[in-house]
């Protein structure tokens, strides 16, 4: 691409909170899907922690750097700026460390709704509508997915896997359904102001693998990150996998994502009119999943990371302005840091730096220079806006 012949005009990221201990409706499943002792934390359940604190201030160095280099420069009223976190105490503490990273000494206001720990509608992927029609046109989604990639079938090895590192077979949850774990029913959950679920063997998986990468993203000791029955990447891309699917089904499916993105596309466009040009929301996985496949993104896999919406990871949505024409012009990007950094917890630098992944759209054309046409894009956006 010829960066030189674009500036950076106005950028929206969306981030998902750093590093956090696993959630307090996970324990239901981990407690019963093995016959270990899960470690301690020291931090309540869905806490941003220290360690997820300090990488974001790194993240936050970096961001601020690279916005630099584009020629976006925070002046003295810091005007250039707006943050808006979800009202949970994990993404609210993302934004204060990322902001105290990247702009040190000024006061930059964290915008929330609510009293922490409670859910903004923005970021919430509750469902607000449970009828019959909408759910059987889920799962329709879910059973296309299917039927295209094999998905549960191919999960077989993985779930396999989890259940050694598990020792799944003297669990009490083996006792109560005497089956495999690949075999316990599943089932849509699907009641108004609640979160949709597949309950079995996915929501079991996920809660599971959540806790070990969070585990070792915290740098655990090694014995204690699955109770040291983890121990190759083949393991680790394996058992992610349960995770991915997990996400794809419930928050990227069509249907489900637009359901749950229409407030926050509703943000996104709102913002890209006002003068601000960096504007900073913290959400969650479910959020950028949700987004990415309301606004119909490409699938794809995120180098040297075996999540497909890591922790802490930021997609950037990018408008430049060409130089010669004044045309306006999107780029988006995925910014990240790989399996290995957020273990190894090193500041991020010129040795050190972040991943960055170029994110496609479907059914959208680029220019010469592989960028794609604003106007596409912001099209993309109001067919969203004006559907909900």
């Amino acid at each position: 691409m010829k960066n030189n012949h674009y500036q950076l005009d106005k950028i929206v990221i969306l981030s998902r909170h750093g590093i956090r201990t696993p959630l307090q409706n996970t324990l239901q499943f981990l407690e019963k899907v093995t016959p270990f002792k899960w470690p301690k934390w020291d931090h309540p359940y869905g806490y941003l922690t220290t360690r997820g604190g300090i990488l974001e201030v790194y993240f936050g160095r970096y961001l601020s750097t690279w916005l630099e280099k584009h020629n976006i420069k925070l002046s003295k009223h810091n005007t250039e700026l707006f943050v808006y976190s979800n009202s949970l105490q994990r993404t609210v503490a993302t934004a204060q460390f990322m902001t105290a990273g990247a702009f040190a000494g000024y006061d930059i206001p964290i915008h929330h709704k609510y009293a922490i720990e409670k859910m903004d509608p923005i970021f919430d992927p509750s469902l607000q509508d449970d009828s019959t029609e909408f759910k059987n046109a889920v799962l329709r989604d879910i059973e296309e997915a299917d039927k295209a990639a094999n998905i549960f079938k191919s999960l077989a090895p993985a779930y396999e896997t989890l259940s050694d590192i598990l020792d799944y077979k003297h669990s009490k949850l083996y006792a109560e359904y005497k089956c495999d774990l690949a075999d316990i029913p599943s089932e849509l959950y699907f009641k108004k102001h609640e979160e949709p679920a597949l309950l079995g063997p996915l929501a079991i998986g996920i809660s599971a693998v959540d806790a070990f990468l969070l585990q070792y993203y915290s740098a655990f000791p090694k014995e204690q990150i699955a109770w040291g029955r983890l121990t190759s990447q083949e393991q680790w891309q394996q058992i992610s996998a349960i995770r991915n699917q997990y996400i794809n089904l419930v928050c990227h499916s069509k249907t489900l994502a637009k359901h749950s993105a229409a407030l926050i596309i509703n943000m996104i466009n709102d913002l890209m009119l006002r003068d601000s040009k960096v504007n900073l929301l913290v959400g969650h996985d479910s959020t950028i999943a949700s987004l990415l496949g309301a606004l119909d993104f490409k699938d794809y896999q995120l180098p040297n990371q075996f999540e497909i919406t890591p922790i802490g990871g930021k997609v950037a949505l990018q408008r430049f302005r060409h130089l010669s024409t004044g045309e306006y012009f999107f780029k988006a990007e995925y910014i990240y840091q790989s399996f290995e950094q957020l273990h190894n917890g090193l500041a991020l630098d010129d040795n050190n730096l972040p991943q960055h992944y170029q994110l496609h759209l479907e059914n959208a054309s680029v220019n010469n220079d592989g960028y794609y046409y604003w106007s596409d894009f912001e099209e993309r956006i109001k067919s969203i806006k004006t559907s909900n």
